[in-house]
């Protein structure tokens, strides 16, 4: 998320550091907008998600993979090329 000027609260802003604050935090905003949205039009990616609500909701921790054993079987990821 954006920050003021390091030392600097909201009311010792300049006016053009506080626009500056505020256009680094909406570009955040929009982008992890865009990356939800991506998300969520992705009909697979959200049958899959929706499962593993399923899952963890009927068998608690018995379904939990650590991620270095997941990451190899994740189409996309930098490690599943190899």
């Amino acid at each position: 998320m954006g920050t003021a000027p390091r030392g600097k609260t909201v009311k010792d802003l300049t006016v053009e550091e506080f626009k500056n604050l505020i256009h680094e935090v909406i570009a955040e905003d929009l982008e992890l907008w865009r990356e939800t949205l991506e998300i969520m039009a992705d009909k697979k990616l959200m049958k899959r998600l929706e499962k593993a609500d399923r899952d963890w909701e009927e068998k608690g921790e018995a379904t939990y993979v650590e991620w270095p054993g997941k990451k190899a079987h994740v189409e996309g990821y930098p490690s599943s090329r190899c």
